[in-house]
């Protein structure tokens, strides 16, 4: 019984012990063009109004620049007294 802990233990040693350097004169990675980058998307995740199941809805950025302008001007509006609830459906294109 003895025996089996100090093998394990003399195991966890041997893992903790660093790796051998890599030698000096190894030669650099060639350089390599880069694939063309995709556009980035800003995604998020959120339950439509009337479901339970939240959906992964993805914008550009100049889609998400606009939307998030379009929700302040509602705050500042519903703040100031006015009642424009339908900024977010003009900008994406929606009824």
């Amino acid at each position: 019984m003895i025996l089996n802990v100090a093998f394990f233990v003399a195991a966890l040693m041997v893992q903790d012990q660093p790796a051998a350097p890599a030698p000096a004169t190894a030669q650099p990675a060639p350089t390599t063009q880069a694939a063309p980058q995709r556009s980035r998307r800003i995604c998020e995740t959120r339950a439509p109004t009337g479901r339970r199941l939240q959906q992964r809805i993805c914008y550009t950025p100049e889609q998400h620049a606009a939307l998030v302008a379009a929700k302040r001007k509602e705050a500042e509006d519903v703040v100031a007294g006015g009642n424009t609830l339908d900024e977010e459906a003009k900008i994406l294109g929606g009824i």
